[in-house]
């Protein structure tokens, strides 16, 4: 029953945030707001479209502040289909996002363990520990370690035992070597 009276409210706010006006609003401090449903949003930008229809876009950057029903939060929770308040200045310039509705939920990272059998350029496949392998992908953000510490990649080599944490269908975040091949 809480869910259906949570799943209310949010539609309710929603509703009542796109029954003010788009333009014309001024936030305290005499800044302008905007208001729309999130189409897209990245760390350098969000677009929201407007009740009547128009394409909104501002430059988001590291001092734009993120709200989340009214507490702080930070970009990686705003999603699309979010009804959202841009306070902005002239230049189009995201200060404050206030975002009404559900967060995304983080992504669910895994760990998997087992020993090297293949490493190439952009993958590194495994023997895990049930027999099986797996094979994930190596992108320019995968970090490499050994035993926590950073690390150069060529000690992930055939042999070494490892951990990797990836998020589910994704590159690998992190390799971390436990032992090196030949140890």
């Amino acid at each position: 029953m809480t869910i259906r009276l949570l799943r209310l409210l949010t539609v309710s706010a929603a509703l009542l945030a796109l029954a003010v006006p788009a333009a014309g609003v001024a936030a305290p401090g005499g800044k302008p707001v905007d208001r729309g449903i999130v189409q897209s949003v990245n760390r350098s930008q969000i677009v929201l479209t407007a009740l009547d229809g128009s394409v909104l876009s501002f430059s988001v950057s590291r001092s734009t502040r993120v709200r989340i029903n009214g507490a702080p939060a930070s970009l990686g929770g705003v999603r699309p289909g979010s009804v959202a308040n841009v306070v902005h200045d002239r230049r189009a310039r995201a200060i404050l996002i206030e975002v009404f509705g559900t967060p995304a939920p983080a992504p669910v990272a895994v760990t998997d363990r087992g020993v090297v059998t293949a490493l190439g350029p952009t993958a590194i496949t495994l023997r895990t520990e049930g027999g099986g392998a797996l094979t994930l992908t190596l992108d320019g953000s995968t970090r490499f370690l050994f035993q926590g510490l950073p690390a150069k990649r060529s000690l992930a080599r055939p042999g070494a035992l490892v951990t990797i944490s990836h998020a589910t269908d994704a590159p690998a975040l992190v390799v971390n070597v436990l032992k090196r091949a030949g140890a």
